[in-house]
């Protein structure tokens, strides 16, 4: 008997989300209601795509040797050159040293290259974007509590914007839950307080246990003010040039960056590519993180209003 595939998988998914019997489902895809009962205990909750790597994972285990199969090859150039992985997360879901992924992309066995990769192996020095800083009042930074650098405790954000094309136009706010690394991107008209206050607001109005924002003095956040009135959560301001300081953002903004290059105007991004960019940021396991997807972790201990 074959294994099932990838396909088989996601139809497994689907039609457990449908409430359909193991039975219905081994009818379905034609396979045994024994098949498919040892396959849907694997993972728990059952995800087709997690599923699929373990079973590449254990196939693999069988060999004595780190053989580059058809199905890793798949699941490399997917993961990596489209979902964004780092070769180090798709390591440890295939149960591989990752040294073996780089050695696969040196060689040329991949349709991958440097460029797939995070940050394309160098860290950008960030080019200035023209704003100015417009004010100087504000919590700083150094009042913010101890306890918040430390992540030990859940609904501390950091917030950003990012540009792109050469001419201003939409951008995109950016905000980061420190604990779980949950980032969440959204689209405005533009970078100023006007267009960036009221999407804040709406969207912090939806998080009851929300603690602090922390931001840089970039003039999108001139109405900290107005922010802190409607939500009562305190607005605390980065030092200038000081881009550590909101760490977990800048990475993941980084991130971002893989999917929406600088070049690329943001007004050509749909609100369906945004979403499934959400996802994909969202739902892969950080090493962080225990290999837990950040998601997971932001759900656990968001209450939502």
């Amino acid at each position: 008997m074959t294994s099932l595939s990838s396909q088989e998988r996601t139809v497994i998914q689907t039609l457990l989300e449908l409430n359909y019997s193991v039975r219905a489902i081994a009818r379905f895809i034609k396979r045994s209601p024994s098949t498919v009962s040892i396959e849907i205990h694997q993972v728990t909750p059952y995800k087709a795509e997690i599923a699929h790597a373990l079973a590449l994972k254990k196939r693999h285990l069988r060999g004595r040797h780190h053989t580059l199969t058809p199905a890793i090859a798949v699941f490399l150039n997917e993961h990596i050159g489209i979902l964004k992985w780092s070769p180090e997360t798709a390591a440890h879901v295939l149960g591989l040293p990752f040294k073996t992924i780089y050695n696969w992309l040196n060689a040329g066995r991949l349709k991958l290259s440097l460029a797939d990769l995070p940050d394309k192996g160098i860290r950008q020095k960030r080019q200035s974007d023209g704003r100015r800083q417009v004010f100087v009042h504000g919590r700083s930074i150094e009042s913010r509590p101890k306890s918040v650098q430390a992540r030990q405790d859940f609904g501390h954000f950091e917030v950003d914007t990012m540009q792109s094309g050469k001419k201003r136009g939409e951008v995109l706010v950016t905000i980061t839950e420190r604990l779980s690394r949950q980032h969440i991107v959204r689209q405005v008209s533009g970078r100023n307080s006007q267009a960036v206050t009221p999407v804040l607001i709406h969207f912090f109005q939806g998080i009851e246990n929300a603690k602090s924002i922390t931001v840089d003095r970039g003039r999108e956040f001139a109405k900290y003010d107005e922010i802190e009135q409607k939500l009562g959560i305190p607005v605390y301001f980065a030092h200038p040039y000081s881009p550590e300081e909101r760490g977990s953002n800048e990475i993941l903004n980084r991130y971002v960056r893989r999917f929406i290059p600088k070049e690329r105007k943001i007004e050509t991004v749909s609100a369906k590519e945004l979403d499934q960019i959400n996802h994909w940021i969202n739902a892969r396991p950080m090493k962080t993180l225990n290999w837990q997807s950040p998601r997971k972790v932001f759900q656990q201990f968001a209450v939502f209003g």
